[in-house]
């Protein structure tokens, strides 16, 4: 995904954003949880959580304190994850039958409908 549809599809979250992104891994990393492949497999079991989700620290302070430890309660509640681990404020593990590609869109624009109430927090 090139800067250019980040920006058509994630404006509000892009706007909160220091640095000029040109890649969604800048907005979300999403890796799968594969025992001998992960480095940190043994924080999740691969055969409960086969996707961990790591969230940049640019996202906490584009978001700030208060909305981004909104972010567990809201991923759990995302439809394409079958189970949700928060173990840390900014890495999960979830279960899910979804691509990468799906599942990095699905948090990514769980951040631009935080963005989109952070500016609304700032005006």
């Amino acid at each position: 995904m090139e800067r250019e549809e980040l920006l058509e599809r994630y404006p509000n979250l892009l706007s909160l954003l220091d640095e000029d992104i040109d890649e969604r891994r800048y907005l979300v990393v999403v890796d799968p949880n594969v025992e001998d492949e992960a480095d940190e497999a043994d924080v999740f079991d691969p055969t409960e959580y086969n996707w961990m989700i790591f969230l940049p620290e640019r996202i906490k302070e584009a978001l700030g304190e208060e909305l981004f430890a909104e972010i567990p309660s809201r991923l759990e509640k995302v439809e394409i994850f079958e189970d949700f681990l928060d173990d840390d404020e900014d890495l999960f593990g979830v279960w899910s039958e979804a691509d990468e590609e799906s599942i990095a869109q699905a948090v990514v624009q769980l951040l631009e409908e935080l963005a989109i109430e952070r500016k609304k927090r700032i005006e």
